[in-house]
């Protein structure tokens, strides 16, 4: 380690500030409307105070930079860096695209405004976890990727989920095969989750299913993947059932050697995602075969 890189978002008051231009004015807007500035500004100085706690604790000696969320398309990390990422889970889904296997120390900067389900640390920690990178003394765990491998070679990678269907709300007709079974389907997309992703969109559905199935009911999404096992679920939302598409494959649990294959049946229309990202999405249309798999590539978070 000969560089640590701090990577940092804009709070909700910066962002308000950026709309409004000042911050009277964002006080103002909101208070028009009935609403209080205050619960921005406190979040605002937690995180502020986060970041500052987290520069007080890291050695002289040692260089460090700073990188901002918007920043990261375009910032060159090296393989000698410990990251240090604070904020909540999206801050580590945003930042996971970019780097490789550098060790990733994740900090809560409030817990009684962020859960940060993967966010492990607290500011008041990052003394010692550097003494202990630089000691080769810390602990790692690999957190694996989702993979979507399209026939023209294209991939999209993900360390939450991946969303395979449409941007818009029309259905998404495909077909779909996995261990061995094969249907067409008219759905509103598959979602593919990682065991980072199951605290997030998966773990919603997982809730949705729970609410709709009868109380005490086992069913396939009752346990979800840990962050560090390497296989995948996926789940069709709202599949519809009609002469010429099937119901019978609504989700699984794709790993090592089994993948999920979905060949698109849309003209048009037709697209991937991975993490939120839709405007990154991938054109993806009739014709066009995607392989879900358990990805080789692997972000290296700290553990205690």
């Amino acid at each position: 380690m000969d560089r640590v890189v701090i990577v940092t978002k804009p709070t909700r008051l910066e962002e308000l500030i950026a709309q409004h231009l000042t911050e009277g004015a964002a006080q103002f807007a909101l208070e028009s409307r009935g609403k209080s500035i205050e619960p921005y500004r406190a979040e605002h100085v937690a995180y502020q105070a986060a970041c500052s706690e987290i520069y007080r604790q890291l050695p002289n000696d040692v260089s460090v930079t700073t990188v901002g969320r918007e920043g990261l398309p375009h910032f060159l990390f090296r393989d000698t860096d410990l990251i240090v990422v604070c904020g909540p889970d999206g801050l580590f889904v945003n930042l996971a695209k970019y780097v490789g296997n550098q060790p990733i120390l994740t900090i809560n900067p409030d817990p009684r405004t962020v859960a940060g389900a993967l966010m492990l640390f607290p500011p008041s920690a990052v003394a010692g976890v550097v003494a202990q990178v630089q000691a080769g003394k810390h602990r790692l765990e690999r957190l694996p990727f989702a993979k979507a491998s399209i026939d023209d070679d294209r991939v999209v990678w993900g360390i939450g989920d991946i969303f395979i269907g449409r941007k818009d709300h029309v259905s998404a007709r495909y077909g779909i095969s996995f261990r061995g079974q094969q249907e067409s389907q008219s759905s509103s997309g598959i979602i593919v989750s990682t065991g980072v992703g199951s605290s997030g969109w998966m773990r919603s559905i997982a809730a949705m299913v729970s609410g709709l199935t009868r109380v005490g009911q086992v069913h396939r999404l009752s346990s979800l993947p840990s962050a560090t096992d390497t296989q995948l679920v996926f789940v069709v939302r709202e599949p519809f059932p009609s002469p010429s598409t099937g119901v019978s494959i609504v989700t699984g649990r794709i790993v090592p050697g089994e993948p999920l294959i979905v060949s698109s049946e849309m003209p048009e229309g037709g697209y991937l995602f991975s993490d939120g990202v839709v405007e990154k999405a991938v054109g993806w249309n009739a014709g066009s075969t995607v392989v879900v798999s358990v990805g080789e590539r692997y972000l290296q978070r700290i553990v205690r």
